[in-house]
């Protein structure tokens, strides 16, 4: 009888311990599954976001359909569009292929990414989709481009236009939240003319190859000096830049920085020297507008200007008019009869 209830003890032991047993290996099971579907939901979040901002073109045939859409001109437009929209700037920033057909009307999909953490990067160059969108607002508006659509981005918009002219119907390009433009043949020839390549380079092809913005504001340029006040230092399209407030119109001028000032003016200008808006002497090449205004200074070197206090006495000057009367003088100053 001892016998038999110490087996059963045994028994009851050996099935607690064999419960027990599977339980904790059900238990590790499920930890795994739970941090397996966490990760996995980790990376379709960071896929979500990757095509929420996503942007998208559209190629189609003529309508007549006498030519089909050639794949060679779909192809080159859709990576014309997403070289459009990469920003020069941003090497690390590359376009992530979501979705392609190849079915009629040709579409493909891309988004910003980070390649050396293959994150989302819209925030990275969202100035520079922001100007691609204006401009194209207003070409579609009849308008002109601004200054920041360099000519390197207008030649590749240029070869859009030129494919919609000739063999492409019509191009559709998507920006998200509804944004989208299309350009037809019509749009497309005058959007050629607004941009109008030729005559805004002024510069000879090879030289001053540093000047990429050749913008149509841009009527002349000359070696010059000006000279203002310094309101800040900043960067100008990321080149190091002062902007003054010009002495003799009153205007904010960008004046960016040659590199072989860079090493002196680091250490020549200090913090109080723009609180002061000390006034100062920028040499460079000075671009002016049709109107003559200056728009830009590139290639500054900087000079600060020393002011003293001047008094009455300093330009006191008994013997300025001679024996001659003050009236006198300042008439035959006015007929120019001043020996």
């Amino acid at each position: 009888m001892k016998f038999y209830t110490k087996a059963k003890k045994i028994i009851k032991y050996v099935k607690l311990i064999i419960i027990g047993g599977v339980a904790f290996v059900g238990i590790r099971a499920s930890y795994k599954s739970i941090a397996w579907n966490n990760e996995n939901t980790s990376m379709s979040i960071q896929e979500v976001n990757i095509m929420m901002n996503s942007k998208k073109i559209t190629v189609e045939a003529a309508q007549d359909q006498t030519e089909l859409l050639n794949i060679v001109d779909a192809m080159q437009q859709a990576m014309d569009f997403f070289i459009l929209l990469t920003d020069d700037r941003q090497t690390d920033i590359v376009w992530k292929l979501v979705s392609a057909s190849t079915n009629s009307p040709f579409t493909a999909e891309a988004a910003p990414v980070d390649r050396l953490t293959n994150a989302p990067a819209d925030d990275k160059i969202q100035h520079h989709l922001n100007m691609i969108e204006r401009n194209l607002d207003q070409l579609c508006d009849g308008g002109l481009v601004d200054q920041e659509f360099l000519i390197k981005k207008r030649e590749i918009f240029m070869r859009i236009c030129k494919r919609n002219m000739n063999g492409i119907g019509r191009t559709l390009m998507f920006f998200g939240d509804d944004t989208k433009y299309e350009i037809w043949p019509e749009l497309a020839a005058r959007a050629i003319k607004a941009m109008n390549i030729e005559e805004v380079k002024y510069i000879e092809p090879g030289k001053d190859e540093e000047y990429e913005y050749l913008f149509k504001t841009y009527a002349r340029k000359e070696h010059g000096s000006i000279d203002g006040r310094i309101i800040s230092l900043n960067t100008d399209y990321d080149e190091p830049s002062i902007k003054i407030k010009e002495h003799a119109t009153g205007r904010e001028i960008h004046c960016r920085i040659a590199e072989s000032a860079l090493d002196g003016i680091k250490s020549s200008v200090t913090a109080g020297d723009v609180w002061e808006h000390r006034r100062a002497r920028i040499k460079g090449v000075i671009n002016y507008d049709q109107n003559g205004k200056i728009v830009r200074v590139y290639d500054c070197t900087l000079a600060f200007i020393k002011d003293r206090e001047v008094t009455l006495d300093d330009i006191h000057d008994p013997e300025f008019t001679g024996e001659l009367p003050i009236l006198e003088y300042i008439d035959k100053l006015r007929e120019n009869e001043l020996e």
